[in-house]
């Protein structure tokens, strides 16, 4: 998948909005599916949580912002029974992070390098804390939520994400100190994302959120560090008047 996630980075414009439009659709849909939601109306709700990243396209940020806030309040009326409160926080959540990775792109400037950043710095993260937790092994970061992921291994995802941010830091002429630590702290926001999923799936009973992706899951199992990781990037960038990678 990374040459598509990181080729629609590089890209821009219509080809991140699409692909992220249909991440998140698909992300919807298995969070429907933790809670047996199934069917045409579930099919609607998902296909509504993909409308953002487009709309964004089409109509800019504060009208996509209105339009993402009233569709939160629909699905909350709409939907019924017990996972209503469920639903509403998973299209909340999941909308608004996609839709969130489109808008860090088409920041200016820094907006292709940001996206590829984020990319980045999460696929390091989870792969320095798999192969860290596995070999130095420690106490348990939340072994109620998740017991394979450890101490150690967030500290080597951190690692692993603050080597990133200063590779790509100093390929772009950036600060490398600021860049790699600003890198290792949003390590802990994508596993801190990467914790909110395991804890959904665990309170529904399920190892993972789908099966289309053989040997790995489904799409949220894969992107729920970017998730978090995302919204974490957009507010530093709102608080600090741009891209991360432009501070000092």
């Amino acid at each position: 998948m990374m040459p598509v996630v990181f080729g629609s980075a590089w890209l821009g414009g219509w080809f991140i909005a699409v692909l992220l439009a249909v991440v998140a659709g698909v992300m919807y849909w298995e969070w429907q599916g933790l809670c047996g939601e199934k069917g045409n109306v579930a099919n609607g709700y998902a296909l509504l949580a993909a409308t953002g990243p487009i709309a964004l396209q089409i109509f800019g940020d504060k009208q996509t912002l209105i339009g993402w806030a009233v569709a939160t309040v629909a699905v909350f009326v709409l939907a019924k029974g017990s996972q209503r409160v469920f639903l509403t926080v998973g299209f909340a959540y999941i909308s608004l992070a996609c839709t969130t990775v489109v808008w860090l792109r088409g920041l200016d400037p820094m907006g292709m390098e940001t996206a590829i950043w984020l990319g980045a710095l999460v696929v390091m993260t989870d792969t320095c804390a798999y192969f860290t937790g596995r070999t130095l092994g420690g106490p348990k970061l939340a072994p109620k939520i998740s017991p394979k992921k450890t101490w150690s291994g967030l500290i080597g995802g951190m690692a692993g994400a603050a080597v990133a941010g200063g590779v790509l830091a100093a390929v772009i002429d950036a600060n490398i100190v600021t860049v790699a630590s600003v890198s290792g702290g949003l390590a802990i926001a994508a596993q801190i994302g990467d914790l909110a999923i395991s804890m959904a799936k665990r309170a529904y009973d399920v190892k993972d959120s789908s099966n289309i992706i053989p040997g790995h899951g489904g799409a949220l199992d894969r992107f729920d560090g970017v998730l978090s990781a995302a919204i974490t990037i957009a507010l530093l960038s709102l608080a600090g008047g741009g891209s991360p990678l432009l501070w000092l």
